[in-house]
Protein backbone atom coordinates (compact mmCIF):
# COMPACT_ATOMS: atom_id res chain seq x y z
CA UNK A 1 0.00 0.00 0.00
CA UNK A 2 2.69 2.18 0.59
CA UNK A 3 4.28 1.83 -2.14
CA UNK A 4 1.42 2.69 -3.96
CA UNK A 5 1.09 5.57 -2.51
CA UNK A 6 4.99 6.93 -2.99
CA UNK A 7 4.23 5.87 -6.69
CA UNK A 8 1.08 8.01 -6.68
CA UNK A 9 2.92 10.72 -5.16
CA UNK A 10 6.08 10.34 -7.59
CA UNK A 11 4.02 10.69 -11.03
CA UNK A 12 2.17 13.64 -9.73
CA UNK A 13 5.32 15.46 -8.73
CA UNK A 14 7.03 14.71 -12.18
CA UNK A 15 3.98 15.42 -14.36
CA UNK A 16 4.67 19.26 -12.15
CA UNK A 17 7.95 19.40 -12.85
CA UNK A 18 7.13 19.49 -16.74
CA UNK A 19 4.50 21.39 -16.72
CA UNK A 20 6.30 24.34 -17.06
CA UNK A 21 8.52 23.42 -19.89
CA UNK A 22 6.01 25.63 -22.04
CA UNK A 23 7.57 28.62 -20.37
CA UNK A 24 9.89 31.22 -22.39
CA UNK A 25 13.37 31.47 -21.48
CA UNK A 26 14.90 35.12 -20.73
CA UNK A 27 15.37 36.70 -24.11
CA UNK A 28 18.72 38.53 -22.65
CA UNK A 29 21.08 36.05 -21.81
CA UNK A 30 23.62 38.98 -20.35
CA UNK A 31 25.03 39.07 -17.16
CA UNK A 32 21.86 36.54 -16.30
CA UNK A 33 22.48 34.75 -13.06
CA UNK A 34 18.81 32.75 -12.98
CA UNK A 35 15.40 33.52 -13.03
CA UNK A 36 11.83 32.59 -11.44
CA UNK A 37 8.75 31.71 -12.78
CA UNK A 38 5.64 30.65 -11.71
CA UNK A 39 2.31 28.30 -12.58
CA UNK A 40 0.14 31.55 -12.82
CA UNK A 41 1.06 33.31 -16.24
CA UNK A 42 4.79 33.33 -18.04
CA UNK A 43 5.64 36.52 -16.55
CA UNK A 44 9.58 35.86 -15.41
CA UNK A 45 11.20 37.23 -13.36
CA UNK A 46 15.00 38.07 -13.94
CA UNK A 47 18.48 38.15 -11.53
CA UNK A 48 21.32 39.59 -13.59
CA UNK A 49 24.86 40.29 -12.26
CA UNK A 50 24.68 44.44 -11.52
CA UNK A 51 27.16 46.03 -13.93
CA UNK A 52 27.78 49.75 -14.17
CA UNK A 53 28.94 51.74 -16.75
CA UNK A 54 32.35 51.60 -15.84
CA UNK A 55 32.25 47.59 -16.53
CA UNK A 56 32.68 47.50 -12.58
CA UNK A 57 30.18 45.25 -10.73
CA UNK A 58 27.81 47.36 -8.07
CA UNK A 59 29.46 46.29 -4.52
CA UNK A 60 26.06 47.47 -2.63
CA UNK A 61 23.81 45.79 -4.79
CA UNK A 62 25.31 42.98 -7.15
CA UNK A 63 22.29 41.62 -8.41
CA UNK A 64 19.39 43.51 -9.86
CA UNK A 65 15.85 42.15 -10.36
CA UNK A 66 13.43 42.55 -13.48
CA UNK A 67 10.84 41.03 -15.10
CA UNK A 68 10.15 40.42 -18.50
CA UNK A 69 6.36 40.24 -19.24
CA UNK A 70 6.15 37.62 -21.26
CA UNK A 71 1.86 37.32 -20.70
CA UNK A 72 1.90 41.00 -22.46
CA UNK A 73 4.75 42.30 -25.33
CA UNK A 74 7.89 39.80 -23.59
CA UNK A 75 9.17 43.70 -22.53
CA UNK A 76 11.26 44.07 -19.59
CA UNK A 77 10.74 46.38 -16.86
CA UNK A 78 12.01 46.72 -13.17
CA UNK A 79 10.39 45.21 -10.65
CA UNK A 80 7.44 46.77 -9.14
CA UNK A 81 7.68 48.13 -4.97
CA UNK A 82 5.39 45.57 -3.61
CA UNK A 83 7.44 42.68 -5.55
CA UNK A 84 10.88 43.86 -4.38
CA UNK A 85 9.53 44.55 -0.67
CA UNK A 86 7.71 41.18 -0.42
CA UNK A 87 8.39 38.62 -2.99
CA UNK A 88 10.86 38.74 -5.78
CA UNK A 89 13.75 41.16 -4.23
CA UNK A 90 16.97 39.93 -3.03
CA UNK A 91 19.41 40.71 -0.31
CA UNK A 92 22.64 40.55 -0.72
CA UNK A 93 26.04 40.81 2.08
CA UNK A 94 29.61 40.59 0.71
CA UNK A 95 31.55 38.11 2.42
CA UNK A 96 35.13 38.79 0.92
CA UNK A 97 36.11 39.99 -2.88
CA UNK A 98 34.85 36.72 -4.62
CA UNK A 99 31.35 35.50 -2.76
CA UNK A 100 28.45 37.14 -1.48
CA UNK A 101 25.43 35.98 0.48
CA UNK A 102 22.14 36.32 -1.10
CA UNK A 103 18.36 35.55 0.10
CA UNK A 104 15.25 36.47 -1.58
CA UNK A 105 12.65 38.40 0.29
CA UNK A 106 10.08 36.03 0.33
CA UNK A 107 11.54 32.88 1.08
CA UNK A 108 14.73 34.00 4.11
CA UNK A 109 15.79 30.25 4.62
CA UNK A 110 17.01 30.07 1.06
CA UNK A 111 20.65 31.10 1.48
CA UNK A 112 22.68 31.85 -1.86
CA UNK A 113 25.76 32.64 -2.34
CA UNK A 114 27.13 34.90 -5.66
CA UNK A 115 30.20 33.70 -6.60
CA UNK A 116 32.49 36.03 -8.80
CA UNK A 117 35.50 33.20 -10.02
CA UNK A 118 38.90 35.22 -10.87
CA UNK A 119 38.43 33.39 -13.75
CA UNK A 120 34.82 32.31 -15.80
CA UNK A 121 31.31 33.63 -15.18
CA UNK A 122 29.95 34.55 -11.65
CA UNK A 123 26.94 32.34 -10.67
CA UNK A 124 24.76 31.78 -7.90
CA UNK A 125 24.70 28.11 -5.83
CA UNK A 126 22.51 27.33 -3.12
CA UNK A 127 22.00 23.64 -1.27
CA UNK A 128 18.73 21.97 -1.48
CA UNK A 129 18.00 19.00 -0.01
CA UNK A 130 22.02 18.43 1.31
CA UNK A 131 22.83 19.54 -2.52
CA UNK A 132 24.65 22.31 -3.42
CA UNK A 133 23.97 23.06 -6.44
CA UNK A 134 24.74 26.31 -9.44
CA UNK A 135 21.26 27.58 -9.83
CA UNK A 136 19.69 28.20 -13.30
CA UNK A 137 16.10 28.88 -12.58
CA UNK A 138 13.46 28.47 -10.11
CA UNK A 139 10.03 27.46 -10.51
CA UNK A 140 7.21 28.37 -7.58
CA UNK A 141 3.99 26.29 -8.15
CA UNK A 142 1.27 28.28 -6.45
CA UNK A 143 -1.95 26.86 -4.90
CA UNK A 144 -5.00 27.74 -6.88
CA UNK A 145 -7.28 30.70 -5.32
CA UNK A 146 -4.13 32.36 -3.56
CA UNK A 147 -2.85 35.79 -4.61
CA UNK A 148 -1.56 38.83 -3.45
CA UNK A 149 0.16 39.23 0.27
CA UNK A 150 -2.14 35.61 0.83
CA UNK A 151 0.23 33.66 -1.80
CA UNK A 152 1.14 30.27 -0.90
CA UNK A 153 3.23 27.86 -2.49
CA UNK A 154 2.60 24.24 -3.13
CA UNK A 155 6.02 23.38 -3.95
CA UNK A 156 9.45 24.95 -5.13
CA UNK A 157 11.71 23.47 -8.23
CA UNK A 158 15.32 24.20 -8.07
CA UNK A 159 17.03 23.72 -11.64
CA UNK A 160 20.53 23.76 -11.93
CA UNK A 161 23.88 22.15 -12.19
CA UNK A 162 25.49 19.67 -9.29
CA UNK A 163 29.49 19.89 -9.02
CA UNK A 164 29.39 16.64 -11.12
CA UNK A 165 28.30 18.51 -13.70
CA UNK A 166 25.22 17.04 -13.78
CA UNK A 167 21.66 18.63 -14.61
CA UNK A 168 19.33 18.52 -11.22
CA UNK A 169 15.79 19.25 -10.56
CA UNK A 170 15.48 19.63 -6.62
CA UNK A 171 12.12 19.84 -5.07
CA UNK A 172 10.98 21.70 -1.98
CA UNK A 173 7.46 20.92 -0.34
Amino acid sequence: MVRYYLLFLLLFYVKGIYAQDHHPSPTNKENLLFYIQHNQGKNTFIYRLNIQKNNQLDLKEPIVVSRQLFDKDASVRPITKLQQNFAYGIETDQINAHVFEAKIVSLPSQKMRLIIPVQGKPYVETTVNNQTIQLNRIFLNIKQGTSGLNTKVEYILFYGISKNKETVIKLIL
